[in-house]
């Protein structure tokens, strides 16, 4: 019996008006009764992510920034990991294409190249905000990641650059088609995640997690049972062929799956 529950936000956990459905909300409230364990995780800020924490109202372990950061129930942080100065510094001086936006998330902030109403759409019932700025000149001590949304051919190009100029300290990853992620080389949501298991005496081997993107993969291959959303992107199907499909985040998938296979 699984006694650890992992879940992605966007496209898993929330429905499509990026929101935790009322259903979603009973159904890990009756987990945490029954004495399981309930985990976010995500590619979001920490401040963003407390906002749909408060709206579940349980106290829940918090990985965000695909794993960069990990605060406990009591929103105090236990773990992290920034990218190098000097790396996240050549970074943000990247040559971007027309229609590319660069953010990046520091510590409790973020800065963003210029404005992006669709990018606040995300965070609806939150009120952390993005500062425009010249990420060139912002300091870089304390970055968990960068991240760059536009057309998802045009990121595949920035992906390689990357890839090819910094192999060895950044590890890149595609929450969406359209957004690119970039962490430090040991950041992704496996490696936070068996930090909090071993903090809390679990192991991956109680631990079911459910995604729908890319940033999700290494989490869903380290668990004992990995599961895939029925609105997942192509790119993580592709990768995970034998890996069970559920429903799609606007049926409340991951809430219908426990109360079929792990509400007892």
């Amino acid at each position: 019996m699984y006694r650890v529950i992992a879940s992605d936000l966007d496209g898993t956990l929330l429905n499509p008006s990026h929101r935790v459905s009322e259903t979603t909300k009973k159904t890990i409230h009756e987990l945490l009764t029954q004495g399981k364990k309930f985990i976010i995780a995500t590619g979001r800020h920490h401040i963003d992510v407390r906002a749909i924490k408060d709206s579940i109202g349980a106290d829940i372990y918090l990985i965000t920034s695909n794993g960069a950061r990990v605060h406990n129930a009591q929103d105090e942080l236990v773990y992290s990991q920034n990218i190098e100065t000097k790396i996240a510094q050549q970074l943000s001086e990247l040559a971007l294409p027309q229609g590319v936006q660069a953010n990046i998330f520091r510590d409790d902030e973020w800065f963003i190249n210029e404005e992006s109403q669709d990018l606040l759409d995300f965070s609806q019932d939150s009120t952390f905000r993005y500062e425009v700025a010249e990420l060139a000149k912002i300091d870089k001590h304390g970055i968990a990641k960068f991240f760059f949304c536009g057309p998802h051919e045009l990121l595949l190009s920035i992906e390689k650059k990357i890839k090819t100029q910094f192999s060895k300290s950044v590890n890149t990853s595609f929450s969406l088609p359209m957004c690119l992620e970039i962490m430090d080389i040991s950041v992704n949501k496996a490696s936070a995640l068996q930090a909090v298991l071993k903090l809390k005496g679990f192991t991956f081997a109680e631990t079911i997690a459910f995604g729908d993107g890319m940033n999700d993969i290494e989490m869903l291959q380290a668990v004992d049972k990995g599961l895939i959303m029925g609105n997942a992107s192509a790119m993580l199907t592709s990768a995970l062929p034998n890996f069970e499909v559920i429903g799609s985040s606007g049926e409340d998938g991951v809430a219908q799956y426990i109360q079929d296979n792990i509400l007892t």
